[in-house]
């Protein structure tokens, strides 16, 4: 079912510490942001996006015309509709000036690959192959198999299966 108002107001306003201090994260100032007194987003550093999208996966109509205020003040700080909103995210310019970019649900733009988190004092876990498992290999990885040191030996069978290099010059 789509929902289609004719007009969404999103009103922002700081996010607050437990402390009191208004919330920053490493993006800048972090906003609540509630439609009709019901809060859709929270600590978010570019609520009109953010709240754009949480109404598109509430079922409300793209072409809804979607307005953001500050609390406390009648006029319209950004206008769109939701679906072009919800395609946005803010990003920094050269010189620090923000400006919109098409959004991905993974923004590699502006966080970039991150690592899976793990004990620093540790070796990663890995998952061993169960009985079995290396026969299904093609004969060729198999012949190489035993030529590759076991801790360089997942990253070379993922090299050799994706036919990058044979196992012997990995």
């Amino acid at each position: 079912m789509t929902i289609s108002p004719t007009t969404i107001v999103l009103i922002i306003s700081s996010s607050f510490n437990a402390d009191g201090q208004r919330a920053y994260s490493t993006r800048g100032k972090l906003f609540d942001g509630k439609v009709d007194g019901r809060r859709i987003v929270k600590r978010s550093a570019m609520p009109f996006c953010d709240a754009a999208r949480a109404l598109l996966e509430e079922g409300i109509d793209p072409d809804t015309v979607f307005v953001m205020r500050h609390h406390n003040s009648p006029a319209d700080a950004l206008r769109s509709s939701v679906g072009v909103a919800a395609a946005l995210t803010v990003a920094d310019a050269d010189g620090g000036k923000p400006v919109f970019r098409t959004w991905k649900p993974f923004d590699a733009y502006q966080t970039g690959a991150v690592a899976s988190p793990m004990r620093q004092n540790e070796s990663p876990a890995t998952l061993a192959p169960s009985d079995g498992a290396l026969s299904d290999l093609p004969p060729r990885v198999l012949a190489d198999l035993s030529a590759v040191q076991t801790v360089d030996a997942e990253e070379a069978l993922l090299l050799a299966i994706e036919g990058q290099a044979p196992l012997s010059q990995v």
